[in-house]
């Protein structure tokens, strides 16, 4: 569960230029389901969901997980809802690692190394053994039909195979919830119907999936069991259970 409580974000706070990019937002979004935030560039999707991945904090508000606090050793086993907000950054850094896969809209690979290499970055810091998280990798490649280019340097991929990539990337730290940034803005429409295919795997070996998307694609996918519109930072509407 994630929980949202009058969560605002504010660029250049008391100037003349003051920008809100999320405007008051309160929300629920449950476990093990496909949430989908819907809306034009610039109306928030995006900044709510670094919010919810700890990849930035809001100008005031508050959010809420359950099930991080194995990750933060002053609480209890896991089950409880562990408020975000207030954490300092260490703690922030071990949740974003743990509990969170990132899927960007640029993909993000690095150049000039392998495949495998951008699959294995998110579990170095971890300080679980090379050998253990390589095994990983190599099965996520695998998984994804990407062994064969395991060896091969990222900028020599297709698009589709690139998607591939950072999904298995997003995977190897074995998260819970999966938020990817308009996954499918630089897929065709067979490319963009493949991810969503992904997406229905993860949701059914119990992953959480958050995607901001204005890609009908994506938002009208069956796939989807709840979908948030947002306009100028602010919720429209929010359906469930669709």
């Amino acid at each position: 569960m994630i929980e949202l409580s009058g969560i605002t974000k504010s660029f250049n706070s008391g100037r003349s230029n003051q920008f809100t990019a999320v405007d008051n937002v309160s929300l629920v979004v449950k476990q093990q389901q496909v949430t989908v935030f819907k809306g034009p560039s610039g109306s928030g999707k995006t900044s709510l969901l670094t919010m919810i991945g700890c990849m930035a904090r809001p100008t005031s508000g508050r959010i809420f997980l359950r099930g991080v606090a194995a990750a933060i050793p002053f609480q209890g086993d896991g089950v409880e809802a562990v408020e975000i907000t207030s954490l300092p950054e260490r703690f922030l850094n071990e949740i974003r690692r743990s509990t969170f896969g990132f899927i960007f809209q640029q993909f993000n690979l690095v150049k000039g190394i392998t495949v495998l290499e951008n699959v294995m970055l998110p579990a170095y810091p971890t300080g679980e053994g090379r050998a253990l998280f390589r095994a990983r990798a190599l099965g996520l490649l695998e998984q994804f039909g990407l062994s064969r280019h395991a060896a091969q340097k990222v900028e020599l991929l297709s698009g589709g195979e690139s998607q591939r990539v950072a999904i298995a990337r997003s995977l190897i730290n074995n998260p819970s919830i999966i938020i990817a940034d308009e996954p499918t803005a630089h897929l065709d429409s067979k490319l963009s119907h493949e991810f969503m295919a992904i997406v229905g795997r993860l949701r059914g070996e119990g992953k959480s999936v958050l995607i901001a998307s204005h890609d009908p694609i994506v938002f009208d996918s069956p796939l989807v069991d709840a979908l948030v519109e947002m306009r100028d930072g602010a919720v429209l509407d929010s359906r469930g259970e669709r």
